[in-house]
């Protein structure tokens, strides 16, 4: 695997923090399991949604009933927040 050096400005409290918790792995080896934890959900939630366009797109309901039942979804979570 090549590696490649990088400069990056983080809160110097976060940096603290994440050498406590590295410990002795090591803080660019604690960072790079954090990066790559991040690129991963975030491909994942990228992938879902771009599921979830291809379902709606295909959804052969009327937009009457899918703005209806946008409406009563935005009731009940009020609802439910309370």
């Amino acid at each position: 695997m090549a590696t490649k050096k990088v400069s990056v400005t983080l809160e110097s409290s976060a940096i603290e923090r994440a050498r406590v918790v590295a410990g002795p792995r090591g803080l660019s080896s604690y960072l790079y399991s954090a990066l790559e934890d991040k690129l991963e959900r975030d491909e994942r939630r990228r992938a879902f949604l771009e599921y979830l366009d291809a379902l709606e797109a295909a959804d052969p309901t009327p937009e009457q009933a899918k703005r209806r039942a946008s409406r009563r979804a935005v009731r009940l979570k009020s609802s439910v927040a309370q």
